[in-house]
């Protein structure tokens, strides 16, 4: 597997529900840009931008999605050619068609190879006739060749019980996923809040083999990605407001690498992506 020689974190901050990007060179040592203040804000629909993921296309523009606040049905989408200058930020209606819908959240994509289509995936919750409160999730999804038109919205991933802040990556003919197990309150003695493995073997709507939890109770928004012939995995300690971080060889067994790696000051969930050092000049 052909592996770039940088990496550009993005994230958002609780004081500043904005775009926020840092840089690495090894995946362990961050370094924000801007002062850690925003490279972008959302100027659409909520005017919030939270969980922004970041994703290339084959022809090598990025794009930005974003959770357009709690109780929107819409994602937050922009594009750019160097991850500094967006355009075209846009609030895409993705649930408003779907009775019951009550949120869109921490938007992601991947590229389908069984469809040869983009993916977008998303928790929702969806009930017409549950409390105001309510929060039961499934992970959704929506296929798109350009980011300009999408597919319907379809159920995409539905253990039997509340998940949200799914990731996927393909790994040696596999679809894997990290995902947070939404059961449970809040609280320090919550026994699933956590996150979990699942695989997909054939074709990427066929989700498997749960594991048990692979980071500490009470975590959220996985970062999974491939770093110098090893997977990481950063997750969000937001009770505590601080970042964890996990190695593996296998995507099964899992080494806590926590007080290695050196985070910028305060972020919240968001994504990490390979990109060539030329780019973060």
């Amino acid at each position: 597997m052909a592996e770039e020689s940088a990496f550009v974190m993005s994230y958002f901050r609780t004081r500043r529900e904005a775009l926020h990007l840092a840089v690495s060179a090894d995946g362990y040592h961050w370094r924000s840009l801007n002062r850690n203040r925003p490279i972008l804000r959302s100027h659409v629909s909520s005017r919030t931008m939270r969980d922004p993921f970041l994703f290339r296309d084959h022809g090598g523009l990025f794009h930005l999605l974003a959770t357009d606040g709690w109780t929107s049905p819409y994602i937050i989408h922009a594009v750019s050619e160097d991850l500094i200058d967006w355009r075209e930020l846009t609030a895409v209606a993705m649930m408003t068609g779907v009775p019951g819908a009550r949120n869109c959240w921490a938007p992601e994509a991947f590229y389908d190879r069984e469809s040869g289509l983009y993916r977008i995936i998303w928790s929702s919750t969806v009930s017409t006739t549950g409390p105001a409160d309510l929060r039961d999730h499934r992970i959704w999804s929506t296929c798109t060749e350009d980011f300009r038109r999408f597919g319907p919205p379809e159920p995409f991933f539905d253990p039997g019980y509340n998940v949200i802040d799914a990731t996927v990556v393909f790994d040696e003919g596999r679809y894997v996923m990290a995902f947070k197990d939404e059961r449970d309150a809040s609280g320090p003695d919550a026994p699933h809040k956590a996150i979990r493995i699942a695989v997909s073997r054939g074709g990427c709507r066929s989700f498997g083999e749960i594991s048990d939890m692979i980071t500490p109770s009470i975590t959220e928004g996985p970062i999974l990605f491939r770093c110098h012939e090893r997977w990481m995995l950063f997750y969000d300690r937001y009770l505590e407001g601080r970042w964890g971080a996990s190695i593996s060889v296998d995507l099964v067994d899992w080494v806590d690498i926590a007080k290695g790696v050196e985070f910028p000051k305060g972020p919240r969930h968001g994504s990490v992506l390979p990109v060539d050092e030329d780019l973060l000049h």
